[in-house]
């Protein structure tokens, strides 16, 4: 089973992709910009698994996912 997870802040974003066990399976980090650029990155990253759940921490501006 592979989980999804997203990070959000107000200078980056993190994705990643682990299993059920914890273990991350790959991660990214990209700067935060505008959701037109920043959203297709980190779907274009988690659309390469296939991810059973994802969980969001959303930590930076207001509005931006």
């Amino acid at each position: 089973m592979l989980l999804g997870a997203i990070e959000t802040g107000g200078t980056k974003f993190v994705a990643a992709v682990g299993n059920e066990h914890g273990e991350v399976i790959e991660e990214i980090t990209i700067p935060t910009t505008t959701p037109d650029e920043t959203m297709p990155k980190i779907l274009q990253f988690l659309n390469q698994y296939k991810i059973e759940g994802i969980g969001v921490g959303s930590f930076g501006p207001r509005g931006l996912v």
